[in-house]
């Protein structure tokens, strides 16, 4: 018996492969979810800078926080504050292992040195040095004992600011004051907690003097690009905003260095800021579209022209499938069955036509049940038979015996009679397909 189960599609996907799939998506949901739930926690955090978005917001300046993800155009930026929470900006940082570790640790994220001069030569850029461990971070308490190693920080100013920009240390009592004074003339006082300065050899200070600068301009080495080199984020971040007059220095000076742009606290790990290129108006003609039609497109044009002109040929020649050998041995059949018919029905021999048209009937159905593979009208009968009897025995019983029924009357059986047998063997037929 032919295999009438349709084949498996090739093309079909694999199950288990569409679930590994979306195994894989929900992770990268779940990793891209905890790094910017860890990110966001930082930034919320008393080392953080949220608050000082939020603060020059309310203010009514344009001022955003941004971790990446979509470039901005360096034209619509006054000024790029980015915040380091890494004090090794040339290798990659190391996870701690314990909550010691965690407590004491120097860098929340990687940052390099490449991506820091490549922003800065994009935007003026507000550099602002690590200067608290993680414990600050996480117990929400400011303690000497948790401020970074004095040579990691300072080693990360020198790679920015060169090694003339000199050193770097903290100011040995609880609170120091600076003073800052504004375009309009007034005075303000920025108070810091243990305060980190520098030198700044060949900068131009902001805030504090040469040999304790707190904020200066200062150019970048080997480069004609200078930075603003913040020592020390309490000025800003969410724990300093608070002491002193650094809400209303962040509020006065910061609108001031973005030329009242857009201030973008920018939090990101790779350069997100693009410089827009001046493109050229170019005017279309013809020639442009000529140029489609040029070697080596001409070929192809060329190509396709010849394959139509055959094509239309060919149709031109025929209309339909080409008739094969096959199909003209089954028309030749096929007419010399009908004209076997017509002569048994003008002879008068209905009984005999009626034994040939149950054999090619039977046949006929066993064929669109089975197949064409099998041979042999007899052999399809009984397989047809023998199918129906295990599905429907009742009904097969009856196919049975009106077969033999037929195929036993007399050659001149009148007409009417044969339609008779005829419509009963059509009924069975049909009950058996409806009912299968």
């Amino acid at each position: 018996m032919t295999d009438t189960s349709t084949p498996t599609s090739p093309t079909k996907q694999r199950p288990e492969l569409v679930m590994i799939a979306i195994f894989v998506a929900i992770g990268i949901a779940i990793l891209l979810y905890f790094s910017s739930q860890q990110q966001q926690q930082l930034r919320s955090s008393a080392t953080g800078m949220d608050g000082l978005e939020t603060w020059l917001s309310s203010q009514g300046h344009d001022v955003q926080s941004f971790a990446g993800g979509w470039t901005i155009n360096a034209d619509s930026l006054g000024l790029a504050i980015i915040p380091l929470y890494d004090s090794d900006l040339v290798t990659s940082r190391t996870s701690p292992t314990t909550k010691e570790e965690l407590l004491l640790q120097q860098d929340e994220f990687d940052h390099w040195t490449w991506q820091l001069r490549e922003r800065a030569s994009l935007v003026q850029t507000m550099i602002v040095l690590p200067k608290w461990r993680s414990g600050v971070r996480l117990t929400g308490l400011s303690h000497p004992a948790l401020l970074i190693d004095r040579e990691d920080t300072q080693a990360t100013l020198q790679l920015l600011a060169g090694e003339s920009v000199g050193a770097l240390g903290h100011i040995p009592r609880p609170f120091s004051d600076f003073t800052y004074q504004t375009a309009e003339g007034s005075r303000l006082t920025a108070r810091l907690y243990v305060a980190q300065v520098f030198e700044g050899n060949g900068c131009d200070p902001i805030i504090g003097d040469r040999g304790e600068m707190i904020l200066a301009f200062c150019p970048i080495d080997g480069t004609s690009d200078d930075i603003i080199v913040l020592s020390d984020p309490d000025l800003l971040n969410n724990h300093g905003l608070r002491l002193g007059d650094n809400a209303l220095i962040a509020k006065n000076l910061l609108p001031n260095l973005a030329q009242e742009n857009r201030i973008l606290i920018d939090y990101s790990q790779d350069i997100w800021i693009t410089q827009q290129e001046d493109v050229t108006a170019h005017e279309r003609s013809w020639s442009d579209f000529l140029r489609y039609f040029a070697y080596p497109f001409s070929v192809l044009w060329a190509g396709g022209a010849i394959l139509m002109l055959i094509t239309l040929w060919r149709a031109g020649l025929r209309y339909g499938p080409i008739i094969d050998a096959a199909s003209k041995l089954s028309a030749r059949k096929g007419q010399a069955i009908g004209a076997r018919a017509k002569l048994m029905r003008m002879t008068g021999q209905d009984g005999a036509l009626l034994d040939d048209y149950v054999t090619a009937r039977m046949s006929a159905v066993s064929s669109a049940l089975f197949g064409p593979a099998m041979s042999g009208t007899q052999a399809k009968e009984a397989a047809y038979l023998k199918h129906m009897t295990r599905l429907k025995p009742d009904l097969a019983t009856k196919l049975n015996d009106l077969l033999s029924e037929m195929r036993s009357l007399p050659a001149g059986l009148p007409a009417s009679a044969a339609i008779t047998y005829v419509e009963a063997f059509e009924l069975t037929l049909e009950q058996l397909a409806h009912d299968t």
